[in-house]
């Protein structure tokens, strides 16, 4: 049925020309104008709109090379060929978008409740069945495994730190059993900044990050949303669409991290660490097979069953810390804790003891340099010391980094200076002996033991 249009506004007679269009014409730009096109070659709409699908199924570098042709081709403006390509993508889902669709396994609640000792028991012996670790660290990864289920109920969600000296220590198949174990896993061993915040908004995956050494140093932007992710709360702001409008991007996920090496200090100031080894000939492993994780597969429903039981229990819940746990460590530590409190039987007091075992993770080069420094200080029982004499006291510990602090030469005195002014002391002018010289004294070291050494005056 020809559709009816109105009569012209008798104000405008005159002043317009009015086109009839004949059956099969088109109205062409022509010459700066408008003109009919009555030739049979002529484009109806159902030929605009196979090309507009044709140009959705391209892949975008493609479509920008024919973009402003198509347009021309079309008589539209390029923005407007954007939004009609858009809307056509929209219309047949993955067709013409590379990769796969994001789709992340969610383990079904176990049909029955569960002991949480038994629970934890069974985690913690399911993880050293397959990588060689200490019993705090499996207890850690254990504990690690449920808070993800649990994220929501927590103001943080401590990074998991996986590190070990060399490679071939296990990090990746720790990796994988963990893929079986927590919620709504998301492997990845590379991700970018807007990959990573995009999907958290999206999906609030646990990610479990392998090989971090390779590029997690020299990424800012990652670091900076994975230390942001920490934090409930914690976002990114970034402009979308044709109107550049600011949208905000939740970037609090769980999230394991492994590596060779050290993590960043920001990102493992914000970590519970598990430290792995190279494997002995004679300690023995059970291979983890990609086929055979039924095991693994019932303990992620446990822990599903499990989360959902406790949760409004471990809602706000605020455990007692151990002797000298404070500021951010007691931050990491406080979700899991709080995990094997609720859990019970031995459970509250292995934590404590992984805790005391190192799960602290690493002191800072600052804590260590002041720990040092005490220790200098106490085993000479003097007040003052030379920074030349301090150095070499420093130099002469075994196990420490400042025999082969820059490119393998040991620390100076102004490589000294330059860690101690963060913590605002400087070297003075003191007396030893007949003489003068640059040094400290050991008062200037009070303040900052205080503050960042835990342990200090206990």
């Amino acid at each position: 049925m020809a559709a009816e249009f109105p009569p012209p506004d008798p104000r405008l007679v005159g002043k317009l020309t009015i086109l009839k269009l004949e059956p099969g014409a088109t109205l062409r730009r022509v010459n700066g104008g408008h003109g009919v096109a009555h030739s049979p070659e002529a484009r109806p709409d159902a030929e605009a709109s196979v090309e507009i699908g044709q140009l959705a199924r391209l892949a975008p570098l493609e479509y920008e090379r024919h973009r402003k042709e198509a347009a021309e081709r079309l008589d539209v403006r390029a923005y407007i060929l954007d939004r009609l390509v858009a809307a056509e993508r929209g219309k047949f889902g993955d067709h013409g978008k590379q990769g796969r669709a994001l789709s992340l396994p969610e383990a079904q609640p176990w049909p029955q409740s569960i002991n949480g000792a038994d629970l934890l028991d069974e985690l913690a012996a399911s993880i050293r069945r397959h990588v060689v670790m200490h019993d705090h660290g499996a207890d850690t990864a254990a504990l690690w495994a449920v808070h993800t289920y649990l994220v929501d109920c927590f103001s943080i969600s401590p990074r998991l730190a996986i590190t070990s000296p060399e490679k071939r220590c296990g990090k990746t198949t720790a990796l994988d059993v963990l893929a079986r174990l927590v919620s709504r896993p998301l492997p990845t061993a590379n991700a970018s900044a807007s990959a990573i915040f995009r999907v958290i908004e999206l999906k609030r995956p646990t990610l479990l990050i392998d090989e971090a050494d390779t590029f997690l140093p020299e990424n800012e932007e990652l670091r900076g949303i994975l230390n942001s992710g920490h934090r409930q709360g914690g976002c990114v702001v970034r402009t979308v669409g044709d109107e550049f409008e600011p949208r905000s991007f939740s970037t609090y996920a769980p999230c394991a991290i492994a590596l060779i090496g050290k993590l960043p200090s920001t990102l493992a100031d914000r970590s519970v660490s598990i430290e792995l080894r190279r494997r002995r000939w004679d300690e023995p492993i059970e291979p983890f097979r990609f086929d055979r994780t039924e095991h693994l597969d019932q303990l992620a429903r446990k822990a599903a069953r499990w989360a959902v039981d406790n949760a409004e229990l471990l809602r706000g819940t605020d455990p007692e810390m151990p002797a000298g746990v404070f500021n951010r460590v007691a931050d990491n530590w406080r979700p899991l804790l709080a995990i094997a409190d609720a859990a019970a039987g031995e459970w509250p007091a292995r934590v404590r003891r992984a805790i005391q075992s190192g799960g602290c993770g690493e002191q800072s080069v600052r804590e260590l340099v002041l720990a040092d420094i005490q220790m200098i200080f106490a085993e000479r029982a003097v007040d003052r010391l030379p920074s030349a004499e301090l150095v070499d006291a420093l130099i002469a510990i075994e196990n420490r980094p400042w025999a082969e602090w820059k490119a393998d030469k040991p620390i100076s005195a102004n490589g000294l200076a330059r860690l101690l002014a963060r913590l605002a002391i400087t070297p003075e002018t003191i007396r030893v002996s007949d003489r003068t010289a640059k040094g400290y004294q050991r008062s200037q070291f009070e303040d900052a033991y205080e503050r960042y050494l835990p342990h200090h005056g206990r």
